[in-house]
């Protein structure tokens, strides 16, 4: 049965993922059926007690639509019913990065660096709004690429930040206190419940990339409260680095992943980070020559950039067999706390996605992400429409 949202359909066979309180839907705009989107449909007895912060997260999402920036994940439209609040967002056809990373295990240092850049232009675009997402993590950063390539590398990837239900505006020089978001990526400051202002995303930020580089979170525990306790117990917080670890990325790692937010590196600082920079390259020697037949060298251009395998990967950790594979659901997904369970994986016996499946993770606090009550409606542009059909 077809279900009408405003300018958009979606039939409920058509399931992407769910959490407590809501269901995903790809869906398709009415006169443009060529355009996918993602509709989350959330039943209205489960907001009783989170309006208001239904109404705060509608608001940045309206804030940061405006700004059509290529690494956020935009709102489309916003409509109730009796008994639902549907969001309509852009779809993302590529699955979420903790998908990613659980079929690769590792990344390149290449690769997180492309990643790298791409997150720090959406932490930008945050910043330019005042705002302190929270809740960061992999399952909150949705892929997407053309639609046509079967298997597309890092270079044909781009990364959208996506679920805003912890995310609030933050000021300069004010700090927030709520206890919010997921502990293996939860900055210090927060677990250990102080104060804290936006560096707390850039402890998040660490925990990512380090995943990334290593497979592991930097510091495991096999619940919130025995990490909380590794905190207090561990004043000089230093993450385990795989030996091969380029300088440039040990420094960032190391000043992301500092305990105190006042040692941890800025904003600005993280965005100039030498990393960050293209990789120093070897001339190519110019081939020698024998009665004019070129002789191959054997030389090529060398990046100096390692290759990290599952094997090279070494983490800090309060609990050695506590992976963030582990502390993912198992495969049937139940037990993904604040994240939505991918409907493709309902049996414990199937694959986990792989960009071009169209899996994905539109992901939610403990409410199912919840947005607004109200009658918003924003009006996409055509800029945006272009960019979605290119990446069916």
């Amino acid at each position: 049965m077809t279900e009408i949202v405003g300018d958009y359909q979606f039939n409920r066979k058509d399931l992407i993922g769910h959490g407590a309180f809501a269901v995903v839907f790809k869906g398709r705009h009415r006169e443009n059926p060529d355009l996918p989107v993602a509709i989350k449909a959330i039943t209205k007895k489960s907001l009783a007690k989170s309006q208001s912060l239904l109404e705060k997260e509608i608001k940045i999402l309206e804030e940061l639509t405006k700004l059509q920036h290529e690494n956020v994940v935009c709102l489309l439209d916003c409509k109730e019913t009796p008994q639902y609040v549907h969001i309509v967002m852009e779809y993302c056809n590529g699955g979420d990065l903790a998908d990613y990373l659980l079929q690769r295990g590792t990344l390149s240092e290449d690769t997180i660096r492309l990643f790298t850049k791409q997150i720090c232009g959406a932490m930008k675009a945050l910043q330019s709004k005042g705002i302190i997402h929270r809740d960061l993590k992999p399952q909150n950063i949705l892929l997407c690429h053309d639609g046509s390539i079967s298997n597309p590398s890092s270079n044909d990837i781009t990364l959208k930040i996506a679920d805003f239900g912890f995310a609030r505006f933050l000021q300069d020089g004010v700090m927030a206190a709520t206890l919010c978001g997921s502990p293996q990526f939860m900055a210090v400051e927060i677990l250990l419940s102080k104060p804290y202002d936006c560096k707390a995303d850039l402890w998040s930020i660490g925990t990512i990339l380090y995943q990334c580089l290593t497979g592991k979170a930097p510091f495991q525990a096999h619940t919130p409260q025995a990490l909380r306790a590794f905190y207090e117990k561990n004043l000089d917080l230093k993450p385990k680095l795989p030996p091969d670890t380029s300088a440039e990325l040990k420094h960032l790692l190391v000043n992301l992943l500092k305990r105190d937010p006042k040692d941890r590196i800025s904003f600005e600082d993280l965005y100039e980070h030498p990393f960050l920079k293209p990789p120093k390259t070897q001339p190519m020697p110019v081939p020698a020559r024998v009665s004019g037949v070129v002789v191959d060298s054997g030389v090529g251009a060398v990046s100096g950039q390692s290759n990290n395998s599952a094997s090279d990967a070494v983490s800090t950790s309060v609990s050695p067999s506590q992976s963030p594979s582990a502390a993912r659901p198992s495969r049937d997904g139940r037990h993904r706390v604040g994240s939505y369970q991918h409907h493709h994986r309902s049996s414990k016996h199937s694959a986990p996605s792989s960009p071009g499946t169209g899996g994905m993770s539109y992901a939610g606090n403990g409410l199912g992400s919840p947005m607004s009550l109200g009658y918003y409606q924003h009006h996409h542009n055509q800029q945006l429409l272009q960019q979605q059909q290119q990446q069916q």
